[in-house]
C-alpha cells in the first residue's frame, strides 16, 4: 500500500503522496544561478535598468530613493514573468507589491508565500540586506517564474512587504485588511533571511505557533522535506518569534510560518550591516531552503499538473553545476554534485567548442566539490563550462565573463 500523510489545513484533509510528480517537476525547475542573480541585483552587486539606465540599488531603506528602485525592478521581473503586478500603497512611502494568481477550484481561499524588500541599516550607509532579505525575495521571485504557468486549485498570492524593519507595517497593513473583510487565507510561508550557514550544518529553524493551522502548516514543512529528500536540518520553534512578517498574520488569527536560517545559534554576523552581502552567502543551503519553501507552497496550494517544460528539468544527467557569480569579470567559484566517486574531468569551452582552461583532471569523491574558475584571465564573452566523465553523456553550464 502506497504510503501518504495527511496534512489538515483550513479544517480540510489534503493528501499528499511520497511523491507528488508535479511538486518533483517544480523542485527540479528552481535554478539558484537565476536566484543569485536577482539577489545580486537587487543588493548592489550587479547594475539594473528601471527606467534611468544601469544603475546599482546600494540600499533598499524606505528612506533610501533605493528602496523604490527596487520596488520598480520587482515589478520588472514579475511582469517578465507574464504577470500583473499590484502595488499596495499604505502610509505615506510605504508599498507593498503583490502578484495573485487565481486558484480553479477555491479562487477566494489564498496560499501567501512572501518576503519583505526593504533593509536595514539606515542613513548614509549602503544597505545591501542581501541575506536579509534579498536572499527571501530571490527565492520569491524564482518561485513566480517556476510557477508562472502551473495550475492550482487554490489562489497563490507572491507578496513582497515594505516597511518590515520598521514594524512589520506593510505585512501588517495587508493581513489587517485581510481580517476585516473576512477574507480566508489558507496558510502564509514567510521566507526572511534564508542563505546564511555559517558552520555548514544545514540547519533552518521554522517558527510556529498555536495560532489557526500554523502548526499545521509547519508539519508540512517537515513532511515535504522528508518526502523530496531535502537535505537540510530542521528545528521547530513553537512558540515561534514575532519578530518577521509571519506574525501579522498571528495577529490576526491567521495561519502562518516563519522559514528562516539558524538565526538563534549560527546568526549571520554582517546582520544589518553594509556587509550582509552575497559573498557570505552558503549558496547549496540557500538553494535548499528555497526548495524546500516553494516545494511547500505548491503542496499547500494543490497544483493540478506541471506542463511539461518543468518535468523535463528533472531530467538528472550524471552530476549537476553551480556557478556564482554568472556572470563575473574575476573569479567564479563551481559546486559539482558528483552522485558517484570517480574520474572528472572540468573544464572551459570556447563558443567554437575549443577547450580553453582546465580545470579539474582526475578522481573526484561523490559529494559536492567546490573549484575555482579564474574567469579574469579569459576575454570578455560567453563559454561553456563541462563536466565529463566516462560513461555518462557531458554536462555543462554557461559562464559569462562581463568586460
Amino acid at each position: 500500500m502506497r504510503s501518504s500523510l495527511i496534512f489538515l489545513i483550513s479544517g480540510l484533509a489534503v493528501p499528499c503522496s511520497a511523491q507528488n510528480p508535479d511538486v518533483e517537476a517544480i523542485i527540479g525547475s528552481v535554478k539558484i544561478d537565476s536566484m543569485m542573480l536577482y539577489v545580486s541585483e537587487l543588493s548592489g552587486e550587479l547594475p539594473v535598468n528601471v527606467g534611468a539606465g544601469p544603475e546599482l540599488i546600494l540600499s533598499r531603506h524606505k528612506f533610501n530613493e533605493g528602496n523604490a528602485k527596487a520596488q520598480s525592478y520587482l515589478e520588472q521581473k514579475l511582469v517578465q514573468f507574464g504577470y500583473t503586478p499590484m502595488v499596495q500603497t499604505f502610509g505615506s512611502t510605504g508599498r507593498n507589491v503583490l502578484v495573485t494568481k487565481t486558484g480553479n477550484v477555491y479562487p477566494d481561499e489564498v496560499v501567501i508565500l512572501c518576503a519583505h524588500y526593504d533593509a536595514m541599516p539606515g542613513g548614509n550607509v549602503d544597505a545591501p540586506a542581501a541575506d536579509d532579505d534579498g536572499s527571501g525575495c530571490g527565492a520569491l521571485l524564482e518561485a513566480a517564474r517556476v510557477l508562472s504557468d502551473v495550475e492550482f486549485e487554490y489562489t497563490l498570492v507572491f507578496a513582497f512587504w515594505d516597511e518590515e524593519e520598521q514594524g512589520l507595517v506593510g505585512s501588517g497593513f495587508y493581513a489587517g485588511g485581510m481580517a476585516a473583510n473576512d477574507a480566508p487565507i489558507r496558510g502564509v510561508i514567510n521566507m526572511d533571511a534564508i542563505a546564511y550557514d555559517g558552520n555548514g550544518d544545514t540547519r533552518a529553524r521554522i517558527h510556529t505557533r498555536p495560532i489557526a493551522n500554523s502548526l499545521e502548516l509547519a508539519d508540512s514543512v517537515f513532511a515535504v522535506k522528508d518526502h523530496y529528500g531535502i537535505d537540510l536540518d530542521l528545528l521547530l520553534t513553537n512558540p515561534g518569534a514575532t519578530y518577521s512578517d509571519h506574525a501579522s498574520f498571528w495577529n490576526n488569527d491567521y495561519g502562518a510560518i516563519l522559514v528562516i536560517e539558524e538565526f538563534t545559534g549560527d546568526g549571520n554576523p554582517f546582520y544589518h550591516t553594509p556587509n550582509d552581502r552575497v559573498e557570505h552567502f552558503d549558496v547549496p543551503y540557500y538553494e535548499k531552503l528555497a526548495k524546500l519553501s516553494i516545494a511547500t507552497t505548491a503542496t499547500i496550494a494543490v497544483p493540478m499538473g506541471a506542463p511539461q517544460g518543468l518535468a523535463d528539468d528533472m531530467v538528472m544527467p550524471m552530476a549537476r553545476i553551480i556557478a556564482y557569480p554568472n556572470p563575473t569579470v574575476g573569479e567564479a567559484r563551481v559546486w559539482l554534485d558528483v552522485p558517484a566517486s570517480g574520474f572528472f574531468e572540468l573544464s572551459v569551452m570556447d563558443v567554437h567548442g575549443r577547450q580553453v582552461a582546465v580545470i579539474h583532471e582526475g578522481m573526484l569523491p561523490a559529494g559536492r566539490n567546490s573549484f575555482v574558475v579564474p574567469m579574469q584571465q579569459l576575454n570578455p564573452g560567453t563559454y561553456l563550462l563541462q563536466a565529463r566523465t566516462l560513461g555518462a553523456a557531458p554536462i555543462g553550464i554557461r559562464l559569462v565573463r562581463t568586460p
